[in-house]
């Protein structure tokens, strides 16, 4: 599939900028819309104080540790080679996110076997220290979640990726590594199952179990009111029943609320503050979605790191809810509008 599949549907964004619908309808108004990302720079990650429990790292610190341990693998992840070959991390092997998820597995991570082995052949296991960064702070996070969840222990992500590298006065290379693949994993996977819901089903359990859950859509704003599937390759709009809008994305190619125009990751307090006038907040459990699992990792690992404990994925996201409500509407019911007025629509 073409490069495309993570970009927001043109057309679609476009039409929410005219104020169009698609063909649905939308309850939001003009007021309801949210403002764009502030321009002022806030950063997460504070250079020279990174802890060795962050998963968002500082650059100069990610070099150090890649320098001092032999161990060490790094990582860039890319939908394809294209970025990978203009320069690259020194050392870092190219991971490309179709060996972690396809078309085939409905855009959900690979099952766990085929998960290691994509991990085995770069020569990480569970004890390997790893370091993903991207041009997509997305896609690196994506790679580092399948880690996360697999039980790898040591996993960062470098924030604002080569550029952050190069900012710092650090070489790219073009130089490919030969790295020796790992037999074994070093442990039972996954180890952190409790982060990970995979499917729909897996997310009417989690609700079955646990009432009080949020369902927390980190999608844009016309993706959440149903102005646009976000995707060109999914032809309904629309939401899981239920959720509640945690603002991350701008677009379904982004998560602008979440980062800085240089890629890195925004002091998030501001961001939290208006997900809990939603009811997201960390003394609930959260689990995050978005279209097709890109997004939701990277707001994932933002309040991890920022000491939100009850929290996990959901893989599935719209591209898989909607693929069910058209075979069983009752059980995978739809949102169309903001949730919060009173003429939402609910298809089931």
């Amino acid at each position: 599939m073409h490069w495309t599949k993570k970009i927001l549907l043109v057309a679609g964004l476009a039409s929410f900028l005219l104020g169009a619908c698609q063909g649905q309808n939308s309850t939001a108004k003009d007021s309801d819309q949210p403002a764009p990302p502030s321009s002022e720079e806030t950063h997460l990650v504070q250079a020279g104080q990174t802890k060795p429990d962050d998963i968002f790292v500082d650059a100069a610190w990610a070099k150090d540790q890649i320098d001092q341990d032999q161990t060490v693998k790094v990582l860039e992840a890319g939908y394809g080679d294209a970025a990978y070959k203009k320069g690259h991390l020194p050392g870092a092997q190219l991971m490309d996110t179709m060996a972690i998820e396809t078309e085939e597995s409905d855009w959900n991570l690979l099952a766990d076997d085929d998960l290691v082995k994509a991990f085995l052949a770069k020569g990480v296991t569970k004890d390997t220290p790893l370091f993903v960064y991207g041009e997509d702070v997305n896609a690196a996070s994506r790679v580092a979640f399948a880690a996360y969840y697999l039980g790898v222990e040591d996993v960062h992500i470098i924030d604002g990726g080569k550029a952050a590298w190069e900012k710092v006065g650090f070489e790219l290379t073009e130089e490919t590594p030969q790295v020796a693949a790992a037999e074994d994993f070093g442990g039972n996977y996954p180890g952190r199952p409790e982060v990970y819901l995979k499917t729909s089903d897996d997310l009417l359990a989690a609700q079955a179990s646990q009432p009080d859950l949020v369902v927390a859509s980190v999608r844009s704003w016309p993706e959440f009111i149903g102005e646009t599937s976000g995707y060109d390759y999914i032809d309904k709009a629309g939401e899981i029943k239920g959720a509640v809008w945690a603002k991350a994305s701008e677009t379904a190619a982004d998560v602008n609320y979440l980062t800085n125009e240089d890629g890195t990751i925004r002091d998030p307090q501001a961001v939290f503050a208006d997900w809990e006038e939603w009811g997201i907040s960390k003394d609930k459990p959260v689990t995050f979605y978005c279209g097709t699992g890109w997004r939701n990792t990277t707001a994932f690992f933002v309040a991890k790191q920022a000491g939100w404990d009850d929290i996990s994925v959901q893989d599935g996201g719209w591209y898989e809810w909607n693929l069910n409500h058209q075979k069983d509407a009752s059980k995978y019911p739809v949102q169309l509008g903001d949730p919060r007025g009173n003429d939402v629509e609910i298809l089931d």
